[in-house]
């Protein structure tokens, strides 16, 4: 017979997926923020490129971290099924 997950250890898990979904769209922001403008337009190309590559990598981790918070907040416990911190909640 499984053993059901341990609440502790779920509410655990739930936050720190919060955490990481908000220092991803901090992230993705830092890295828009960078965007430079570098005289050559080949040079250019390459660098907006990777950055949007980077963005895009960030914006699927944020999802990811999104699809697996309801699945582990019902082990977490009632107060954890509808939680979405801001992110002052989760720290700066």
């Amino acid at each position: 017979m499984p053993l059901e997950p341990d609440p502790t250890r779920a509410a655990e898990v739930l936050a720190r997926l919060d955490a990481l979904r908000v220092l991803v769209e901090e992230s993705e922001d830092d890295v828009l923020a960078s965007l430079v403008v570098t005289g050559e337009p080949q040079a250019q190309r390459v660098l907006d490129d990777w950055l949007d590559q980077v963005a895009d990598s960030l914006r699927a981790v944020g999802a990811a971290a999104d699809a697996l918070g309801p699945v582990v907040a019902r082990w977490a416990g009632p107060r954890a099924v509808d939680r979405s911190p801001s992110r002052s909640e989760v720290g700066p």
